[in-house]
């Protein structure tokens, strides 16, 4: 860096950096160019002069996403250098400021998380929250490093935030944060056991997205990492693993490799799955949201049909031809199969995700048993002919769709057993066709 800029930086003088801008116009521009350089930004962030460091930040904001020779950005040395100030400052300016990978692939956050500043870190996750996705080199989060670390207070900042997050991407921004392994398979819970902090491992333990039995590349769980530890294990810990479903790896059944899963034939259940999301995935948002609009008015149309009184007049004559031609079997028939279907093309519809599917389990199943029961109680089919007619039609348009679904697996099967030809390279040179 020019001597000059070397100067106003250590005065941290804004006047004496126009003052030099007037004589040399050029001089941040040659900084600039540099791809590695430790700028003035760098010296005034190191040095704490927030006045300076904030014009330049204005003058030249990409200083500000610059690595000195040593890998570390503005940022990171006034982290490094305890100016929490200058960092709030340099943050609110740019928030995407936090998730800079430095020097072994670690960002402002993990490095406030390895020098522990509660105060720092949270104002840090409320400038950039998806920074806590973040993981270095060694695939350590700002979760790992705490916990190797032994940040308590900070630990419990990192579970807080994730617990209390409310955005779309809230739940599994959580599941993968408490979930992620490190390049040696550990998550923090793993690295909590060896270290046998107790008051970490009871602190992971309360959030509900942790996956306990996680094995690391030497196949032990958190609970076989403790356990290593000898007569130097904390019981308790032991106690409390095992109660909130710890258990060891020789436990646990084996899970299959991807590249084994990949192997193996592809089953009726997932050839169904596949087919459905590839059916939601090329279909687009606009198209979604009118079939859920039409089939909600056509649930709500047929439901309405069911559960409406029926008129005294026209329905004495209910053992009559016309009564079972008109009301049973045409009106019910059509009635009850586009009430079936349209609630079958609303799953189809639903956004990926066992949540969604659960939920619309538990609200669809009483709407069907309620609209049965509204069809029974409407007609007293109770100890009529009429009741055995009725139960005869709907046995048969089940029967009818489980002969359609029997047809359609059939065909699967079949398809799946052919043989495929190989695959055949064809090399076509000077004329001559080669098949390998």
């Amino acid at each position: 860096m020019d001597p000059r800029l070397v100067l106003v930086t250590q005065s941290g003088s804004v006047d004496a950096l126009y003052s030099l801008i007037q004589k040399d116009p050029c001089i941040l521009q040659i900084v600039d160019v540099l791809p590695f350089i430790h700028t003035p930004l760098h010296e005034a962030s190191s040095t704490g002069k927030t006045d300076l460091a904030m014009e330049l930040m204005i003058l030249k904001p990409s200083f500000a996403k610059k690595l000195n020779e040593d890998g570390f950005s503005p940022l990171h040395l006034a982290v490094e250098n305890h100016q929490a100030e200058l960092a709030l400052e340099l943050v609110k300016f740019d928030p995407t400021l936090v998730r800079i990978l430095g020097r072994g692939g670690m960002t402002p956050l993990h490095l406030v998380a390895k020098k522990g500043d509660v105060n720092l870190l949270t104002e840090f996750l409320l400038a950039c929250p998806e920074s806590i996705r973040d993981a270095n080199v060694n695939g350590e989060t700002a979760l790992h490093i705490v916990v190797m670390n032994k940040k308590y207070e900070e630990l419990k900042v990192l579970t807080g935030w994730m617990q209390r997050m409310r955005e779309s991407d809230a739940l599994s921004t959580e599941t993968h944060v408490l979930n992620k392994c490190d390049r040696e398979g550990n998550t923090a819970l793993h690295l909590a056991a060896y270290e046998n902090n107790h008051k970490a491992i009871k602190q992971l333990l309360n959030c509900m997205s942790l996956n306990r039995n996680i094995k690391n590349k030497s196949g032990k769980t958190a609970l076989d990492v403790l356990r290593a530890n000898g007569s130097h294990m904390n019981k308790n810990t032991e106690k409390i693993i095992q109660k909130s479903g710890g258990k060891t790896g020789e436990s646990l059944t084996k899970v299959k490799t991807m590249s084994v899963f990949l192997r193996t034939p592809v089953t009726f259940k997932e050839y169904c799955s596949t087919g459905i999301a590839r059916y939601r995935s090329s279909m687009s948002d606009g198209t979604r949201n009118s079939l859920l609009v039409i089939t909600a008015l056509i649930i709500t149309a047929t439901y309405q049909t069911a559960s409406q009184p029926e008129d005294k007049e026209k329905s004495d004559n209910k053992d009559g031809i016309d009564f079972l031609l008109s009301k049973i079997v045409l009106l019910w028939g059509f009635n009850t199969t586009a009430f079936f279907l349209s609630i079958a093309l609303t799953f189809i519809l639903l956004p990926v995700g066992k949540a969604y599917t659960w939920w619309y389990i538990f609200i669809t199943v009483p709407l069907v048993c309620s609209y049965a029961i509204s069809v029974y109680m409407k007609y007293n089919l109770k100890g009529t002919v009429l009741l055995s007619f009725f139960v005869n039609i709907y046995m048969m348009v089940t029967l009818g769709f489980l002969v359609y679904l029997l047809v359609f697996y059939v065909r699967w099967k079949r398809n799946t057993q052919k043989k495929v030809p190989k695959p055949k390279t064809e090399l076509i040179s000077k004329g001559f066709k080669t098949n390998v």
